[in-house]
């Protein structure tokens, strides 16, 4: 997912989108476009893929700025902020990256106020779910030229269709670019989930505890039979 978000924000920065539709009706159009190296990058949602991301775009000479709901200290961040602040950040930022579960909190986080304080240079990437984003607002903010553009992998609704669906517009925007909830999909990321799957049934299979990877909150609740990474 964290490669899958720089190549969404490298496509974006260098108008990939609308190179490749203007080359698929015979144009032969240039126009300037933009380095990611000096740009600051905010990422909402400070998990695992995060940290994998924040040190590569830092490789890229980006600054990043990270946005939780919850204190947590990080080595491969500039700065950190709380997510009550989100409007306020999203100012300096000439990305915003959504990494952030879907909850009750963060359902339509995302949404006019948030698109109006951001830089009419600043692209939004939603890797994560699709109701964290107001998406009539997104539409809204795209079409007056609020945001720059968006690369989006999730979706309230999927999949998405060319017409009756209610992102339907954004198939017509140059400044969009749109996969089909992939960012995981990897044939590497597929071996590794069979290959743990496969460690999962031999520790149940011996009446041994099975061990938790993953670091969301809501398995914690779990107390027996289990045994935390």
């Amino acid at each position: 997912v964290s490669e899958a978000t720089i190549a969404f924000m490298l496509s974006l920065a260098r108008d990939m989108p609308r190179s490749v539709r203007a080359q698929a009706q015979s144009k032969w159009e240039r126009w300037p476009s933009a380095l990611l190296v000096g740009k600051t990058v905010g990422i909402f949602g400070v998990g695992l893929i995060a940290e994998y991301l924040a040190p590569i775009c830092k490789t890229f000479g980006m600054t990043v700025v990270g946005i939780s709901g919850s204190p947590r200290e990080t080595k491969h961040f500039d700065r950190m902020t709380h997510r009550s602040d989100l409007a306020k950040v999203v100012g300096d930022l000439d990305f915003l990256v959504v990494l952030t579960p879907l909850s009750a909190e963060t359902r339509n986080i995302v949404g006019e106020k948030i698109f109006s304080a951001m830089k009419p240079t600043a692209y939004l990437i939603n890797v994560a779910r699709g109701g964290v984003v107001d998406e009539s607002a997104l539409i809204a903010a795209l079409e007056a030229g609020k945001i720059a553009g968006a690369g989006l992998d999730v979706f309230s609704q999927e999949p998405l269709a060319l017409a009756g669906h209610p992102l339907s517009p954004l198939f017509g925007m140059d400044n969009v670019l749109l996969t089909p909830h992939l960012t995981f999909f990897t044939r590497e990321a597929m071996q590794r989930l069979q290959d743990e799957t496969l460690q999962r049934c031999d520790e149940l299979l011996a009446g041994q505890p099975v061990l938790v990877k993953s670091r969301d909150p809501r398995l914690a609740s779990q107390q027996h039979g289990v045994r935390f990474d």
